[in-house]
């Protein structure tokens, strides 16, 4: 999904003012890899003490670094056994200290929040019908009322919400959020069809909401990004003042990898329970296939059983790859931009570092 309100980052710019691009150099010179040691909690090491191969840790940084592939890169961040072994930002090394627009990876976190608010008592369960915490943004169609919280994190909740035609909208809509939502046309029954989309996650953040008493973004802060000494970012609000669920959540890449390492670690901060362990195996367990492309998904998390791997994905190609068997974190951001054929195929080197695993 495009941010459309957010200024145009010089690369995208330059992706969209020439058709000669990739005979362009605008990418730093390869620098290596070796990350630094600041004073944000991460323990750094390095590939080979850590049981990776860093001739094929090399080998996917320098394929970061080619200007003919990943033009959208910002930074490629490697954790290995809890520690940072490889970080690089291939446009400038400020990058490290900016956050950005992480886009449907935005979706992830909004999973994330809502296993803590099952955890802290919000919800009774995940059955919970989303009639019963904001019956006002509700039309009269009266099969709507039967919408859960569980279909929602699955994406079946029967409405036509098409991000091509209604994302704009959501973005647009001068009123109550879920309710723009609500309106759309009911097309089947719900918990039975899956439609990736940007409208059921804006209905789990008004869940959140309705039962926190503050927004989605408050509710992450206390419960989530303080804890893990996440201070800068931003979380883009609709113009009802309900946090985003679906994108627009900046995030440094140093902080999106550490909620790699939450996820890891099973729900675990330094010895602190902040995510029900039972709540991450059933959101990063196959719930349903995708409608588009057939591929495994859980609770907002993509499932790759290739890999035994799972991933937050986002505009750009950027992701957020946690390989539980090999302690193995991965995070890519990229500029959102622009068009898809730009993305470069991520798999790449996702695979290319879930190989360097000796």
């Amino acid at each position: 999904m495009i941010t459309w309100k957010n200024s145009i980052p010089l690369a995208a710019l330059l992706i969209l003012s020439t058709a000669c691009l990739k005979n362009e150099n605008f990418k730093s010179d390869y620098q290596g890899y070796s990350p630094a040691l600041l004073n944000d909690d991460l323990e750094i090491s390095d590939p080979e003490s850590e049981g990776l191969d860093a001739a094929k840790i090399e080998a996917a940084y320098k394929l970061l670094y080619e200007d003919d592939r990943f033009v959208m890169a910002r930074s490629l961040l490697v954790f290995r056994h809890n520690k940072l072994v490889a970080e690089a930002y291939p446009n400038s090394i400020e990058d490290r200290d900016r956050y950005a627009n992480i886009q449907s990876c935005t979706k992830s976190i909004t999973s994330i929040m809502a296993g803590i608010a099952l955890q802290n008592g919000l919800f009774d369960s995940l059955e919970t019908p989303l009639y019963s915490l904001f019956p006002d943004a509700f039309d009269g169609d009266q099969r709507k009322r039967d919408i859960s919280l569980a279909d929602a994190l699955r994406m079946q909740t029967g409405l036509e919400f098409d991000n091509g035609v209604h994302t704009l909208g959501l973005y647009q809509n001068e009123g109550n959020s879920a309710a723009f939502v609500l309106e759309q046309d009911f097309l089947y029954p719900a918990g039975e069809i899956m439609n990736y989309n940007d409208g059921a996650p804006q209905l789990v953040s008004k869940a959140i909401e309705a039962k926190a008493g503050m927004k989605l973004a408050q509710y992450a802060d206390e419960k989530l990004f303080a804890p893990l000494g996440i201070s800068n970012y931003h979380w883009e609000e609709a113009k009802d003042g309900s946090s985003y669920g679906a994108f627009s959540l900046y995030l440094k890449p140093r902080d999106l990898g550490k909620i790699g390492l939450l996820l890891q670690d099973k729900g675990l901060w330094n010895n602190q329970v902040i995510l029900d362990s039972l709540y991450l195996q059933e959101a990063t367990s196959i719930q349903v296939a995708a409608n588009y492309n057939h591929e495994p998904y859980g609770y907002y998390f993509w499932i790759i059983p290739a890999m035994k791997a799972y991933a937050a994905l986002g505009h750009g190609g950027q992701f957020l790859l946690v390989v539980p068997e090999e302690e193995l974190v991965v995070a890519y951001t990229a500029w959102p931009y622009t068009s898809g054929q730009f993305f470069d195929q991520r798999n790449d080197l996702m695979q290319m570092i879930v190989n360097s695993v000796k």
